[in-house]
């Protein structure tokens, strides 16, 4: 299940290890958060390369996730393509001369795994949005209201703000009233 001991690994010296998966993960991804309603299989292809001491792995997720909209709750598929790069350190060589955005995973020396599995799952949790939206909350209908209030969007505030600026040329006139009977006091 996508969690292979070290020594196997490393017999891949000079070719990667390859691998092609359709994963059920929905009861872990639940487990670890209550937002999802519902998650498709996970399709995934990756290698390992090992690579002096470090085993890269290059992994391609591909997942639909349900999740409850940010704004209204109602669910939103959320279609998820993403890329995971990580490098498991193997030999526990130095690693301060790698490029600073490589993800180091230091080996458990007790049960020396490459658990990829695992980071799948972290990774798919990581790459859910703050903000999801149904279709027409993105395009700026369904706004929630209330009594006396309701949410506009970004665009309508802006123009409503303009619009304020906009004096009443009636009203312009008694704006300096009030400073005539100050400057008599």
């Amino acid at each position: 299940m996508l969690n292979w001991d070290v020594q196997d690994v490393r017999k891949y010296k000079d070719k990667p290890f390859a691998f092609n998966e359709n994963l059920d993960l929905e009861k872990e991804l639940q487990g670890r958060s209550e937002d999802i309603i519902t998650a498709g299989t996970a399709k995934v292809d990756g290698q390992l390369f090992n690579d002096n001491g470090l085993v890269i792995s290059d992994v391609k997720v591909e997942i639909s996730v349900t999740l409850p909209s940010t704004r209204s709750l109602d669910p939103v598929e959320l279609p998820m393509k993403f890329r995971i790069n990580e490098a498991y350190n193997i030999d526990n060589i130095d690693t301060e001369e790698l490029d600073e955005n490589t993800v180091i995973i230091p080996i458990d020396d007790d049960n020396p795994t490459i658990d990829v599995y695992k980071s799948i799952i972290d990774n798919i949790l990581l790459n859910i949005p703050s903000q999801i939206l149904t279709e027409d909350e993105a395009n700026g209908k369904n706004m929630p209201s209330g009594k006396n209030w309701e949410v506009i969007s970004e665009d309508d505030y802006q123009k409503q703000k303009e619009d304020d600026k906009q004096v009443n040329p009636e009203f312009a006139k008694l704006k300096n009233l009030f400073k005539d009977n100050k400057e008599k006091e």
